[in-house]
């Protein structure tokens, strides 16, 4: 059986075609071409790319290109792993006579760190309560504070300013507001009903340039407006904001639209 760069290079020898010429009609590079026609994929970027210039390519040169995609995916396809069995366990039977009788699991002693935490813990809740006792002096309040019976000292700061220094936190700033974030003024959504090369420009910055397969869909959201490039109009076909607009132009027609 043929391999996929046997086929391709046989096809464009007989339409007489150099690679150059390929590569101005593909609108592929000719490193590309000549990667394919040679079974050297692994010098295309990616697999989905290799699938889009398949279908191109073939596409040029008059070929049925589904499957030569399909050869390529087969050659793609890892072989399935054997399953491994989990090992059996081993059981050892004891020789002679059993017992029933269970003796009694050794007690693992303490460690000595936990030894040691535990006397800190012990020594912690005996100065809480030297403090408490020290604080108090062995009656029921506190050194220092004035009996019931005696009048507060007067104080030189007036209530008012007292309590609103004591009620305003210190440090605390305006509060941040946080708006949400907003939703996108315009919505542009792709579908490729034929292989074709697409560049999406969002708001003054390229977000996609590379081929799309047949039946991808892609979906970009603006702030302000929304560029597309094709090389093929009619393997387009465009909703804006939720809008059909149809076609992008005619076939093999390159395309440029702002919205």
């Amino acid at each position: 059986m043929e391999t996929i760069g046997q086929q391709l290079r046989e096809a464009r020898e007989r339409k007489k075609i150099s690679l150059e010429t390929a590569a101005q009609g593909t609108k592929i590079k000719g490193e590309y071409l000549a990667a394919m026609e040679a079974d050297q994929f692994d010098r295309i970027e990616a697999p989905v790319y290799v699938r889009g210039f398949l279908r191109i390519y073939g596409q040029y040169l008059g070929i049925d290109s589904k499957p030569l995609v399909n050869q390529f995916s087969n050659l793609r396809s890892p072989e399935p792993a054997a399953p491994v069995e989990p090992p059996k366990p081993i059981i050892h039977r004891p020789i002679g006579k059993t017992s029933t009788s269970v003796l009694p699991e050794p007690q693992t002693p303490l460690s000595p760190m936990l030894l040691l935490a535990l006397l800190s813990v012990v020594v912690c809740v005996l100065l809480v309560i030297w403090a408490v006792w020290a604080v108090f002096g062995g009656s029921g309040q506190p050194k220092g504070e004035p009996k019931p019976t005696d009048k507060p000292a007067a104080s030189s700061v007036p209530a008012k300013v007292a309590a609103e220094s004591y009620l305003k936190p210190k440090g605390v700033g305006p509060a941040l507001i946080i708006e949400p974030p907003r939703k996108p003024a315009h919505t542009l959504t792709l579908r490729a009903d034929e292989s074709c090369e697409v560049t999406v420009t969002v708001d003054g910055a390229v977000l996609f340039r590379q081929p799309m397969p047949k039946g991808e869909v892609r979906k970009f959201d603006a702030n302000r407006s929304i560029k597309i490039k094709v090389n093929d109009g009619n393997a387009v076909h465009v909703w804006y904001d939720q809008k059909d607009m149809g076609k992008l132009g005619r076939r093999r027609e390159l395309v440029e639209r702002q919205f």
